[in-house]
């Protein structure tokens, strides 16, 4: 009897941490949305794939120890898992940690920016400097054909 109730317990606290990682999961999922930002589609798609995940963790937990029988126990477990890890820690750390990636988002944009403003800035330079020369030479060009008559009058127009 003592054996039967020991794993019980395992298969309880089993499910139990399997809820808590699956919502420390969606809560990743949930820090990405906030810091890059989908569309309705590509939010439907992770879902999807989220609840998959979900799907083939528990049914693997529950094949594995518990033989693949279901069980009502094992749902409230897991959901009381998710339950304290949104109370405990989820409702705050999502919020905390997705403004403090979208700051640092925001000083790498500005930092970016600021590099390849000073990196492109010669590269700019040495651009219009060659089209003026280039554009001073045509010039030139254009100028002895007219003088010398080798240029016909359709493209002088």
């Amino acid at each position: 009897m003592d054996e039967i109730i020991r794993h019980e317990l395992q298969l309880g606290l089993a499910c139990f941490f399997m809820g808590i990682l699956l919502m420390a999961l969606y809560d990743v999922l949930r820090i990405f949305r906030r810091v890059i930002r989908h569309n309705i589609i590509a939010v439907s798609l992770e879902d999807i794939i989220f609840w998959i995940i979900c799907m083939i963790s528990a049914f693997e937990l529950l094949r594995v120890m518990n033989q693949g029988i279901f069980r009502y126990s094992v749902v409230m477990m897991a959901g009381a898992g998710m339950s304290l890890y949104h109370v405990l820690l989820g409702r705050y750390a999502v919020p905390f940690i997705a403004k403090m990636l979208n700051n640092v988002k925001k000083l790498l944009k500005k930092v970016l920016k600021k590099c390849n403003s000073i990196l492109t800035e010669p590269i700019k330079k040495a651009i219009v400097k060659l089209y003026r020369h280039f554009r001073e030479r045509l010039r030139e060009r254009k100028k002895k054909l007219e003088e010398d008559g080798s240029v016909s009058q359709r493209e002088k127009e």
